[in-house]
């Protein structure tokens, strides 16, 4: 299965944000607080085929409907061309980029090492889960971080640039949401070990070096409560140096994460009410999990809670299983569950009604 039509059949198994404010000399936290995260966000892909005209438009509609952010994947090329545009319509550009899922990278292939190994023995660099486009590398190894971390040092050296988008920090997913398991004709019960990831030869030394455990040694890795916690920390450990890069640029980051912190640990490892970030982005696609719309507010509010004031939340809506009936709701549960704003994936699922509604928001605040 190809991945564009994987996306419109599942939707993505994960996302992530990073946001800067530019080259201004106040310091990171400050600049943080200084900015206004109230406000509606578009997730969005690059295509360098539109004309000036054609994003004018795109900018104007999504300006009138009061979304001011967009998370956008592109080259520096591509940020460059409509970086200026959308600055004419006070819309702030985010550069939206996969972290630890490197499909297609060419540097990262000329590596097989980087890449992430299952309880199976197998690697994402030849052996992938699920789909083919996934291709992990693992967050424990020190030339991971510097090729992340050089990517991050490029995109902030764009002019205009606001920040930085986090997507895919996070490992594999060892259990897929509810929704997606029919598609693939499994039942995920417990941890399979052709998903469980990473038991490469830097993680089990570094493991074993922390906590004195020979991973090998144990009968049922799953249940060691120090292994599951040494990958939640090695995610974050990327994640907050990577914070670190940003706020020298003077840059925002944020990323997109699963809906709320404890079923992420449960999913794929990602502990995010534990990360420096200036702001989260989760994912909050109720089908996924067989939930209904009112689950919106309810995993909206578990993810406020637990980051106890530490950043802004931001609530990512699915607009493919959003119907234009259901989506006032959604986006008033967001609200009520205590986020600052919605984003909506994406661009190319986005109707009418949903600008509509968005419009009557902000004709109502104003």
């Amino acid at each position: 299965m190809d991945k564009r039509k994987f996306l419109k059949i599942n939707g993505l198994l994960a996302t992530g944000v990073a946001l800067g404010m530019g080259n201004f000399a106040c310091s990171s936290k400050e600049t943080s607080t200084q900015y206004n995260w109230e406000r509606n966000w578009m997730w969005m892909h690059a295509n360098m085929e539109r004309s000036d005209e054609e994003w004018n438009s795109i900018f104007k509609n999504l300006k009138g409907a009061g979304i001011t952010g967009i998370l956008i994947g592109g080259d520096v090329a591509m940020y460059e061309k409509i970086i200026p545009l959308a600055s004419q319509f006070d819309i702030d550009v985010h550069a939206w980029m996969w972290t630890l899922n490197r499909n297609g990278d060419k540097e990262a292939l000329k590596h097989p090492d980087w890449y992430t190994v299952s309880r199976k023995g197998d690697s994402c660099f030849d052996v992938r889960p699920y789909v083919d486009y996934y291709q992990w590398v693992c967050p424990s190894k020190e030339e991971v971080f510097e090729h992340i971390k050089t990517q991050v040092e490029t995109l902030s050296a764009v002019e205009g640039l606001k920040g930085i988008h986090l997507d895919y920090v996070r490992y594999s997913d060892v259990i897929l949401a509810k929704a997606l398991q029919p598609q693939y004709n499994l039942v995920q019960d417990k941890e399979y070990p052709e998903f469980d990831f990473c038991y490469c030869e830097t993680c089990r030394d570094k493991f074993k070096e922390q906590s004195g455990i020979d991973i090998a040694e144990l009968e049922d890795p799953t249940q060691s409560k120090e292994w599951r916690q040494y990958r939640y920390d090695s995610v974050t450990n990327l994640v907050n140096r990577l914070v670190e890069v940003a706020h020298g640029k003077n840059k925002l980051i944020t990323a997109a994460v699963f809906p709320y912190p404890e079923l992420a640990r449960t999913i794929c490892r990602q502990s995010w009410d534990d990360w420096d970030l200036d702001a989260f982005f989760p994912m909050i696609y109720q089908n996924f999990y067989e939930e209904d719309i009112e689950w919106i507010k309810t995993a909206t509010s578990i993810g406020v809670t637990d980051l106890d004031g530490k950043a802004p939340l931001i609530t990512g809506l699915y607009l493919p299983e959003v119907t234009g009936e259901e989506f006032p709701t959604a986006v008033k549960n967001s609200l009520e569950g205590g986020a600052k704003g919605v984003a909506l994936f994406d661009l190319g699922a986005s109707k009418e009604t949903h600008y509509n509604t968005l419009r009557a928001l902000k004709d109502k605040k104003d």
